[in-house]
């Protein structure tokens, strides 16, 4: 294979303002570079392939299309039944290899498992997205989520007594975590930051609020009587860029999470944790996939219950094997990519 295959990305993740998918994007761009591809262009999450003539074109000069599904692909949601017709399309107009990776794939019906079939690999996340699959005779490996490719430097890391609330996908959710960081005076690290704050006046000005009045004026706030409104104020709280989001975690005693990326993260760190599943199997998968115990996940409606539980000798070496073994899976899978287009 020649170092010049161009490929096509859909479904980037890295506009979404989102600590982990900045570094998914960034571990797959690394990576095909690696095996001597480039990326010509991509396409935003949320934005329909179909009516984007730019990408279609140069879909007909690339090489091979590359598909990161992430949390995308579940409960056929309109977002997912856009996505996914593009294996449909590169096979019967263009004819070049398209491959799935990076994904959970969960109760999407007869009709996207249809569509499944035109990709040539597919590689999801957790086991129970491979079973989902099977169920429709379709093959694929499981490869741990991109993020765990980047590398971190955990050498200094050094644990406060300080507990860590993430955000959530779901608003009303999010609201009651941010809730709880108010009342018990936990940290909360949302994994969504604000790409519009930039080394400038205005970012310096929001840091100085967020760190030195806000934190001090709440609790007086509070007992005031003042109801703090999430989607207001959580701008306060985002933190500027993905290393200092992980560094952050890592410093935490004990963490409640609600993101899959924290999640990893926390694995990442060897942070304790409770999860708090919602909207998929995605988390308990990874953690079946793990060797866990389901203690670790929790529902939303007892938040204030949820007690500090230290890893065992047995969690720490499963978890410790688990992110060890990522990146060489993650390898692999690119090796195998590699492979299909020389063949």
């Amino acid at each position: 294979m020649g170092k010049n295959v161009r490929i096509v990305i859909l479904n980037d993740t890295s506009y979404e303002s989102h600590h982990g998918c900045e570094m998914v994007i960034k571990s797959i761009k690394e990576l095909v570079l690696k095996n001597g591809m480039e990326v010509i262009d991509t396409n935003p999450v949320g934005v329909d392939w179909q009516e984007n003539q730019s990408l279609i074109d140069n879909i007909s000069k690339c090489d091979l299309v590359l598909v990161n599904g992430e949390g995308t692909l579940h409960h056929a949601q309109p977002i997912a039944r856009e996505l996914i017709p593009i294996a449909k399309y590169v096979k019967e107009n263009i004819n070049i290899p398209v491959v799935l990776i990076n994904s959970t794939y969960q109760d999407n019906g007869n009709e996207m498992a249809e569509y499944m079939k035109y990709f040539d690999l597919v590689y999801v996340r957790e086991t129970p997205s491979k079973e989902d699959l099977e169920k429709y005779g379709l093959q694929s490996k499981v490869v741990p989520d991109m993020s765990f490719y980047v590398k971190f430097d955990l050498s200094k890391k050094s644990v406060s007594d300080c507990v860590g609330v993430s955000d959530s996908v779901n608003m009303e959710l999010s609201e009651k975590l941010f809730k709880l960081s108010l009342e018990k005076d936990y940290k909360y690290l949302p994994v969504l930051t604000n790409p519009k704050i930039k080394l400038n006046s205005i970012k310096n000005i929001l840091r100085y609020l967020k760190h030195s009045i806000f934190g001090k004026v709440k609790f007086v706030l509070r007992s005031l009587g003042f109801e703090f409104n999430h989607r207001i104020v959580r701008m306060f709280y985002y933190i500027r860029n993905y290393q200092d989001y992980i560094q952050k975690i890592s410093s935490l005693d004990y963490l409640i999470v609600a993101r899959y990326h924290a999640l990893c993260f926390a694995l990442k760190t060897l942070t304790p944790f409770m999860a708090v599943e919602l909207n998929s199997f995605r988390m308990k998968g990874m953690l079946e996939d793990v060797g866990i115990g389901q203690d670790r996940i929790a529902d939303g409606e007892n938040l204030n219950r949820l007690q500090k539980n230290e890893f065992s000798r047995d969690e720490i070496e499963k978890i410790s094997a688990y992110v060890n073994n990522a990146p060489l899976q993650i390898e692999l899978m690119f090796e195998e990519i590699r492979e299909l287009l020389e063949k």
